[in-house]
């Protein structure tokens, strides 16, 4: 562990270095996957009725939990919903 490498530098060091490195790596990994935001699931939307709910519904049979008219993809002509 005590050969040198190269000038000053010992193989004790290189392995010190190295295993920074792959901390440092491992670091970052963990903290790029906690702060990247997560896509909605492609068969949710998110809306808002005229009764004043809001909240996420499903693509394929939206509708309002608390008055039952047909949200997002499920509107018909268009006007809010």
């Amino acid at each position: 562990m005590e050969q040198i490498v190269f000038g000053e530098t010992t193989v004790k060091d290189l392995l010190v270095y190295a295993g920074l490195i792959v901390g440092a790596l491992i670091v970052l990994g963990l903290l790029a996957r906690l702060l990247r935001r997560s896509k909605p699931p492609a068969q949710v939307q998110t809306v808002r009725c005229r009764c004043g709910w809001q909240g996420q519904v499903s693509r394929l049979a939206g509708r309002c939990p608390k008055c039952n008219a047909p949200l997002g993809d499920r509107r018909v002509g268009g006007g809010e919903g």
